[in-house]
Order: C-alpha cells, then sequence, then structure tokens
C-alpha cells in the first residue's frame, strides 16, 4: 500500500521510515517547516522550571547560549519522547506527563514543590495549540512563554506526490496535527486537488487534527495522541 506523510521533517521521514519497514510505500510531503527564532537571551531571574511540548523546543534550547543555565532547572515534559529528547540534550531532572497538555497542568500543579514559588519558563512555537499558561496562572502558577521557533508553510507539495494525488494513488494520508490538516487542504486546493477529496482517506492523531479535514474527507483518528497509536490505526486497515 502506499502512503503520504505531511509532518515536518526530520519527523516525516521516521514515520515514513517506519512504513517502509512493514512493507509499505511511504511518500514524505512535509507541509511545516521548522525555523528557530529564540529570543537571544532569556530572563531566568525568577525561573524555577521549565515546560516543553515539542522536542523542537528542545532542539532550540539546546543550541541556545544559556544552554548550561537551562540544564540546571527541572523539566515537565508532555510526553516521553519529549522527555527522552530532553535527556539526550542533557537535561537531568525530566519528569513527564505522557499525555496531553491538560496532563502536563495537573503534572506540574502536583509537583509544585519544585518550583519554589518561581516562574515556569514554557518555550512555545509562534503558532500553536493549547493553553498551559492560563491553565496554570488561574491555578496560582506564574508561567512565562516566549516564543522560539515557528512553522512555516510550505508554498507547495512535491511535483511527484501531485501526480499521485491526482491519480488518486494514495491509500492513505498521515496527519498529526491541526496546522498541519489545514495547511495540507490548503495545498490540495491550490493544486486543484478537490476531485480527491472524498476518496482519499486521512489518518489523523486526534480529533483536534482532524478538524480541519473531517467534513470534505474521510477521516479516521487514532485511540490516542501519539505516532504508535496512529500506526497501528493506519497498519491495522492494510
Amino acid at each position: 500500500m502506499r502512503f503520504l506523510v505531511t509532518r515536518p521533517q526530520p519527523d516525516c521521514r521516521s514515520t515514513a521510515d517506519k512504513l517502509r519497514a512493514a512493507g509499505h510505500v511511504a511518500d514524505e510531503a512535509p507541509v511545516l517547516v521548522f525555523r528557530p527564532d529564540p529570543p537571544d537571551k532569556f530572563d531566568l531571574s525568577q525561573v524555577s522550571a521549565l515546560a516543553l511540548t515539542s522536542r523542537r523546543a528542545v532542539d532550540v534550547l539546546t543550541a541556545h547560549s544559556q544552554v548550561q543555565d537551562l540544564r540546571k532547572l527541572p523539566v515537565f515534559t508532555v510526553g516521553d519522547k519529549t522527555a527522552a529528547a530532553c535527556r539526550q540534550a542533557g537535561f537531568s531532572e525530566v519528569l513527564s506527563a505522557a499525555g496531553d497538555v491538560s496532563a502536563l497542568t495537573q503534572l506540574i500543579l502536583e509537583r509544585r514543590d519544585k518550583l519554589d514559588g518561581g516562574t515556569v519558563l514554557y518555550p512555545v512555537a509562534q503558532e500553536r495549540t493549547g493553553s498551559l499558561e492560563s491553565d496554570l496562572g488561574q491555578n496560582g502558577v506564574s508561567c512565562n512563554a516566549p516564543v522560539v521557533y515557528r512553522m512555516d508553510q510550505a508554498e507547495e507539495l512535491p511535483s511527484g506526490v501531485i501526480n499521485v494525488l491526482r491519480s488518486n494513488s494514495y491509500d492513505g494520508a498521515l496527519v498529526f496535527s491541526k496546522r498541519t490538516a489545514a495547511t495540507f487542504f490548503q495545498l490540495l486546493k491550490s493544486h486543484r486537488l478537490d476531485h480527491i477529496f472524498s476518496s482519499l482517506t486521512i489518518y489523523c492523531i486526534s480529533r483536534q487534527a482532524a478538524e480541519p479535514l473531517s467534513d470534505y474527507m474521510k477521516v479516521h483518528v487514532a485511540d490516542a495522541p501519539c505516532e504508535k497509536s496512529l500506526l497501528d490505526l493506519t497498519l491495522a486497515e492494510c
């Protein structure tokens, strides 16, 4: 079977390789492009912990001039993969919520002893979902969320992918975020591929990610918001 993976690199290739290892053809078409854009200096004077919901944020911090000071802080992560990336980057005290932003909020509130009355630094993407800083603030925990990277939209799909889409030869496309879904939809329309909407099957990592496409395409949603669950869903239909 042939699948299209739309997530940003390098995750796009990683997911595609897993599909290939399972005996399928997987084409890569990242519709969002990672652009680091951190401030020159973080004000760490009142910061007592980090909160991270993206491995890309970990990459930005690792390359930052203040990385040695940042590594001294306890880190709360949304999931285990982000936690693993933190440990690999040299952060020693890492706690994973193993869930979503709501689970991360709960973890921080449960372990507010780690904060010692200080502020949580939450490096984020320019465009994002969730409201960690608001949820923490409502519970008396200060949270600062500086933008450290952005995800630019791809201007077009690869020509080879367009040809396969035009011939309606994909057995499914994998989508990992709401913004990816919205961008993919816009690109399909700009390439005048509206005729495949009713026949292209979309496998989404969450209901939120499915929202921009659910009124137009056949959408299947993973049982849990993680790559493993999405791949299990995709391959179960092979």
